[in-house]
């Protein structure tokens, strides 16, 4: 066997051991995140029991009133991200954060990754950028909610409608990342 052939399959054998790793390890973070089951033998109460565990930033609980959410703008004037969480009509719940970058244009998008969104773990902020819990690629500000696609936060919208100092998202912006929960 030539030496060309024998280095690329080591690389296949390496690829194939790193996603294990990675996978194995991911299953470990939900096993150790899962309710305690009860004498009865059922899970303890979660929030939403059709719907598995989110393990990143949930925020603060906002309503659906008249189809939407809305948050005091002025929350946002220091540029960090502000989470929060909502229950859909159907029952599901979305994490989801706003930001409102340096040029002052509030932005939101789902707290889950378009790729790692199984991982169910969300993202943080360092500086002016996002970066997925589970993968660690980051995101400019003035980059969240442009894309569909790729690893980067479900987009919901990049120009959030502001009025009377408050942002207002639609119910029906949210239930497009709703497949991400």
């Amino acid at each position: 066997m030539s030496k060309k052939y024998l280095f690329f399959i080591i690389i296949f054998i390496a690829i194939i051991a790193v996603y294990f790793l990675i996978h194995s390890n991911q299953e470990q973070t939900k096993e150790k995140n899962q309710p305690a089951i009860s004498q009865s033998g059922n899970r303890a109460e979660n929030k939403q029991t059709s719907q598995p565990q989110f393990l990143g930033e949930e925020g603060e609980a906002v309503d659906l009133v008249d189809g939407q959410v809305n948050i005091i703008a002025d929350m946002l004037n220091d540029n960090l991200a502000r989470y929060y969480h909502t229950k859909l009509p159907n029952g599901k719940i979305i994490y989801f954060f706003v930001v409102k970058d340096r040029s002052g244009v509030y932005r939101a998008a789902a707290n889950a990754c378009q790729v790692c969104y199984d991982a169910r773990m969300g993202f943080r902020q360092e500086g002016d950028f996002m970066v997925c819990n589970t993968c660690g690629n980051k995101y400019p500000l003035e980059k969240i909610a442009t894309k569909k696609g790729s690893c980067n936060p479900g987009p919901i919208n990049p120009d959030l409608e502001v009025r009377d100092g408050r942002i207002f998202i639609k119910q029906s912006d949210l239930e497009q990342v709703s497949n991400f929960f």
